[in-house]
């Protein structure tokens, strides 16, 4: 994966950087497109568990509108939507914080309005975490910070009834303003205890720090996503079933073609399924929804509802 690949973080300034360093692949020759075979295809996944999540840039966009897009069976087609983003930062004393910038805080606040409308429509909602430029992140917590900040991103969480959490570890800029460089151990440690005190859905990114997970974090993980905007990678230290190894950038797509291939790479591989970045206020890429839907002989609409950005700044 290049650097960068998720959507904005949750200070405006850090969602600014990202877009501007995200990664954009040029589209690859795909070979042996499956599509092409003759005779009916062989799917290793189903449509029940093979997971299209969605990230939704807070900042810009009520996360609600993901679900308004929906599959011919009448089922949602988004599967997860990650509130993206939440903060880790750490002061000067040493000590982590949960933060909520403006936009994610309204939302965690009221989820009877913006958490629970998606969770009715069988969607889960996960709250996802990034590093904020403080030196601060998951890979290099003490012991004793790692326990502070698990607990408050669980009370953060319970409060506001989301079905897990999503760490992506990226912009924390490790061996800065005082805080230590990572190590080998503390990005494990993290998802231990976040393991032992929820059994919430718990899903990172395959980027940054995750190479030093131990095999006992790595069974604590429910979904990995591969970084790589409109990327394909399947990774060998994480199970198959549980990765994402494809992930459509809707600021700059493949060709519908190419995301179908993928898909069908995907569901051929026993896949977890694929994610699905930077959604807008307004319908947009129905083709590349639909492209997705194809796999499973189904197509993707829009409701025609579409809500605005009414909370945060």
């Amino acid at each position: 994966m290049k650097k960068q690949i998720l959507f904005a973080a949750c200070t405006l300034f850090a969602a600014s950087a990202l877009l501007m360093t995200s990664c954009q692949q040029a589209e690859e020759p795909i070979a042996n497109d499956p599509t092409d075979q003759a005779g009916p295809m062989t799917r290793a996944a189903t449509l029940g568990n093979f997971y299209r999540v969605v990230y939704v840039e807070v900042n810009d966009v009520n996360p609600l509108n993901a679900g308004e897009y929906l599959l011919s069976d009448g089922t949602p087609f988004f599967t997860h939507v990650i509130l993206f983003a939440s903060n880790i930062r750490g002061d000067a004393s040493g000590n982590v914080h949960n933060y909520n910038n403006p936009n994610n805080a309204a939302i965690l606040a009221n989820p009877a309005k913006y958490i629970a409308p998606l969770q009715a429509k069988g969607i889960k909602v996960l709250l996802g975490y990034l590093g904020d430029h403080t030196g601060a992140g998951f890979a290099n917590l003490t012991n004793q910070q790692a326990e502070s900040f698990c607990n408050q991103i669980i009370e953060v969480g319970e409060a506001a009834g989301v079905d897990g959490y999503f760490l992506d570890d990226e912009w924390s800029e490790y061996g800065t303003r005082g805080w230590p460089p990572a190590n080998s151990t503390s990005f494990s440690n993290v998802i231990l205890k976040l393991r032992n005190k929820t059994d919430k859905i718990i899903t990172l990114l395959d980027w940054g720090n995750t190479n030093t997970l131990s095999p006992e974090a790595v069974a604590c993980i429910d979904l990995t996503h591969q970084g790589s905007l409109n990327g394909y990678y399947l990774s060998s230290m994480f199970p198959v079933s549980h990765y994402l190894p494809f992930s459509i950038d809707l600021r700059g797509p493949l060709s519908d073609s190419a995301v179908k291939v993928r898909t069908i790479q995907s569901m051929r591989a026993n896949a977890g399924g694929i994610g699905i970045y930077d959604l807008r206020m307004e319908p947009t890429r129905l083709s590349t929804f639909n492209a997705v839907a194809w796999a499973f002989d189904l197509t993707c609409t829009h409701t025609g509802v579409t809500y605005p950005k009414d909370y945060g700044n």
